[in-house]
C-alpha cells in the first residue's frame, strides 16, 4: 500500500457498499478463508484500501446479480484481485475469467428459463381466468333458467289449484239441492 492510499474504516465501507455491518463482516470472513488479507489496525480491526473496496464491490455484484454461493464468489475474487493489499499485483483490472463468464452465462440462461416459465405461467393464468369467466357466465345462465322454470311451475300450479277450486265450487253448487226440493 502506498503512503498516499486512503484506508477506509468498516463503517465507511458499509456506507459505500450500502450493506449492514454483519453482511460486510461475512463477506470479509469468506474472502479471508480463501486467503485474502486485509490490513488491520492495532486493535485488530480491518482497514480497507481502494483495491479492497473494488474487490468487495465486485464480490457484492457477483452475489447480487448471479445469486452465486459466497464460496464461489470468493474464489473468483481471489483469482481476479489476488490475495489482498500485501500481494504483488498489477493495478490494472484483469479480464473476466472463463469461470466467471460461464457463471454469468449460466445465470443468464437460468434467468431466460425463469422468464419463459413466468410467461408460460402468465399465459396459463390468462386461460384459467377466461375459463373462470366463461364458467361464471354459464352458472348465471343456469341460475336464470332454473329461477324462470320455478316461477313458471309455480304460476302453473297456482292456476291449476284455482281451476280445481272453481271446478269443485261448481260441482258443489250443482249438487247442492235446496231443502224444499228435497221433500218434493
Amino acid at each position: 500500500m502506498d503512503k498516499t492510499d486512503k484506508a477506509y474504516t468498516p463503517k465507511e465501507v458499509n456506507s459505500l457498499l450500502d450493506v449492514s455491518e454483519s453482511t460486510a463482516r461475512k463477506w470479509c470472513i469468506s474472502l479471508e478463508k480463501k486467503g485474502y488479507m486485509f490490513i488491520r489496525n492495532d486493535r485488530n480491526q480491518r482497514l480497507f484500501t481502494e483495491h479492497d473496496l473494488v474487490a468487495l464491490k465486485k464480490f457484492q455484484a457477483l452475489l447480487k446479480e448471479t445469486n452465486m454461493p459466497m464460496d464461489n464468489a470468493a474464489d473468483i475474487i481471489i483469482s481476479r484481485f489476488g490475495k489482498g493489499t500485501f500481494e504483488d499485483r498489477t493495478l490494472s483490472v484483469p479480464e473476466e475469467s472463463n469461470e466467471e463468464r460461464r457463471s454469468l452465462q449460466s445465470s443468464e440462461e437460468t434467468i431466460d428459463k425463469l422468464m419463459k416459465h413466468i410467461e408460460t405461467q402468465e399465459e396459463y393464468m390468462r386461460k384459467q381466468d377466461k375459463f373462470n369467466q366463461d364458467l361464471l357466465k354459464r352458472l348465471d345462465q343456469q341460475e336464470r333458467y332454473i329461477l324462470s322454470s320455478i316461477e313458471e311451475r309455480d304460476k302453473s300450479l297456482t292456476n291449476s289449484l284455482r281451476e280445481m277450486q272453481q271446478t269443485q265450487k261448481l260441482i258443489a253448487a250443482s249438487q247442492e239441492k235446496k231443502w224444499w226440493e228435497f221433500w218434493k
